[in-house]
């Protein structure tokens, strides 16, 4: 029987790299352990814009070697900033992606060290700092521009970890929109909103001084945070309005009962779509000579092998009361309102963007709508975006759904 649930956290700067870069504001990656005295689950976020699957291992297995936590009790959770490495070509070096395993590990390892007897409180409000950016223009293509019709997680999932004075240790909150208030808008590095929204609930709360404050980004695939590239003194605005929801959510937040920690995660292969043909390739080639991915795409062509996109999945929870769902690339906003629909658990966070992400995750809908389908889910995108990143079947909306369900009822009944 578990007596009592520990908690411990910590945080550090991640800009401090070799070649460091202009910055607006610093990098951060922070560290939450939860344990029972058996088990121990770590979450770590990051301000980046994502990793892939094959990094993301390599920083799972540095974690694993300094601190001993398996790698399935480990989710790595990229906030998407658009003003970090990781996305729109800017790439970490060898030196430094050494470097940032080597950060992280020590990073778990610290929030390790610091457990201490705590109590968990769970809760949620309304807020929307963003709007869908897919709509369809009038020759019936999708667009990229705001949809005040299109779907969006309308919310903010808070947890508050707190010591034995009730003191703040921790509080980790969750918010589905693409982190670009700031993109393009400056060349600098920086968090975007989640950085502002961070420092905005610093002044709001009563910390102490190694209290940490976690942002976890859900599933905005077809999310953007808004105003797109609307500059700082917007992102300050959404940094604050997320903020403010997430002081209100802690002021409701319901205390999560003591129960023993549970995790289970799965590796689902999500099907690609079939490439080009041979000619098809051919005459790309011709249009394109100069794009050596339409090169790839002919030896996949050639090669007729059926390509599939690797998809972890994982949950962790405490007892009956609390799960975090956590799933890799960039899922649209309908999967996390499914899952906290599905959802057997009274209180449920669902992570996109987690221990890898490589392409984006649309919905049947979406896919079905062949070359008008949009930047997300068209397949010409897709062939442009890696040497095999074809559109996946519109039939993965289907399967992805139920190895949530059937994920959350195997966490459950562990």
């Amino acid at each position: 029987m578990t007596k009592h649930l520990t908690a411990g956290a910590s945080e550090t700067v991640i800009t401090a790299i070799k070649d460091r870069p202009e910055v607006y504001a610093e990098l951060y990656a922070r560290a939450l352990v939860l344990a029972d005295g058996e088990k121990q689950l770590a979450i770590v976020t990051a301000d980046y814009g994502q990793f892939t699957l094959q990094y993301n291992k390599v920083l799972l297995e540095a974690i694993q070697c300094t601190t001993g936590i398996p790698p399935e009790h480990v989710v790595i959770n990229c906030s998407h900033t658009h003003n970090a490495p990781g996305v729109d070509g800017r790439e970490m070096s060898e030196e430094s992606e050494a470097w940032l395993a080597t950060c992280l590990a020590g990073l778990v390892k610290d929030a390790v060290d610091a457990l201490e007897p705590a109590t968990l409180r769970s809760g949620r409000a309304p807020v929307q700092i963003g709007y869908n950016r897919r709509i369809m223009n009038d020759e019936g293509y999708i667009t990229m521009a705001p949809n005040p019709e299109g779907s969006v997680v309308p919310w903010v999932d808070v947890l508050g970890t707190y010591d034995e004075n009730g003191e703040i240790i921790a509080v980790l909150f969750s918010h589905a929109a693409h982190p670009v208030i700031v993109h393009w808008s400056s060349e600098e590095m920086g968090a975007d909103y989640p950085g502002y929204a961070v420092e905005h609930l610093r002044n709001f709360l009563e910390l102490k001084p190694e209290s940490v404050l976690l942002f976890a980004q859900g599933c905005a695939a077809d999310i953007n945070g808004y105003p797109l590239r609307g500059g700082f003194k917007a992102c300050d605005v959404a940094g604050f309005a997320l903020a403010f929801a997430t002081h209100q959510a802690l002021k409701t937040a319901e205390e999560v009962p003591v129960a023993p920690l549970k995790a289970h995660s799965e590796l689902v292969n999500l099907p690609f779509r079939d490439p080009p043909s041979v000619a098809e390739c051919e005459q790309l080639i011709k249009e394109f000579p100069d794009d050596e991915r339409y090169v790839a795409l002919l030896e996949v062509a050639k090669s007729g092998e059926k390509r599939t996109l690797p998809f972890p999945i994982s949950a962790f929870a405490v007892g009956d009361a609390l799960c975090f769902l956590s799933v890799s690339h960039e899922l649209f906003s309908e999967y996390q309102l499914f899952a906290d629909e599905t959802s057997p658990f009274s209180h449920t966070f669902v992570f996109g963007y987690t221990n890898g992400s490589e392409v984006y995750i649309a919905t049947k809908a979406a896919y079905d709508l062949g070359l008008r389908a949009g930047y997300e889910a068209g397949p010409r995108n897709h062939a442009l975006s890696g040497p095999y990143r074809l559109a996946l079947v519109p039939s993965i909306e289907e399967q992805i759904r139920a190895e949530i369900t059937d994920l959350f009822g195997k966490v459950k009944n562990s």
